[in-house]
């Protein structure tokens, strides 16, 4: 108790920095990522999620979210046959935009995504999960590249996209990592 004796009440600009440092209370949140049909798939694919990442309070805010269809494509992500009909077989593909909510990111929320992403397409029986990325949208090329993805030869039919792709069962870190039971992802907002 003497320590404490003639203790003065800390200063708000101190309390500014405390809480601005480790030091100070979290204000950090769960996320859970869930799946559910999803009703306006672009591709028309049969099979198909959408994985929708929210808080894990009473508000369920939705943090970001990502589509899945498995259709019958060729490894460059294009319908149709001629020369690419030997290879068209179903795939996995991240349809529509992996968003995530701008005071949310870059913490871990879309790669949660992108992983869930993976582990549906595997329950789902496929091996090969491709995607569409703008040429001009560094921070998720360098995410995708990341997480294992390799770009396919850019074609006229992308326009300016990319497309990427990832074998879902070759032994890489990531796929080992996102077959494990997953940690609980915190967050706080920006």
């Amino acid at each position: 108790n003497r320590a404490w004796s003639g203790s003065r009440p800390i200063p708000r600009s101190m309390l500014a920095v405390l809480s601005a440092t480790s030091l100070a209370p979290s204000r950090s949140r769960s996320v859970t990522v869930q799946s559910s049909p999803w009703p306006e798939r672009p591709g028309g694919g049969r099979l198909h999620s959408w994985l929708a990442a929210t808080i894990d309070d009473e508000s369920a805010q939705d943090v970001g979210h990502c589509g899945l269809e498995i259709l019958s494509c060729g490894p460059d992500g294009l319908l149709g046959g001629g020369e690419r009909w030997p290879y068209i077989r179903p795939r996995a593909i991240l349809s529509g935009t992996l968003t995530v909510s701008p005071k949310y990111r870059r913490q871990g929320v879309a790669q949660r995504l992108l992983t869930e992403a993976e582990r549906k397409a595997r329950w789902l029986g496929v091996d090969e999960m491709l995607l569409m990325v703008n040429q001009k949208n560094a921070a998720a090329l360098k995410l995708y590249t990341k997480l294992g993805y390799a770009p396919k030869p850019v074609l006229a039919e992308h326009g300016g996209q990319v497309c990427m792709s990832k074998h879902l069962y070759y032994p890489t870190v990531h796929n080992q990592r996102s077959m494990l039971p997953l940690r609980r992802l915190e967050v706080t907002a920006a």
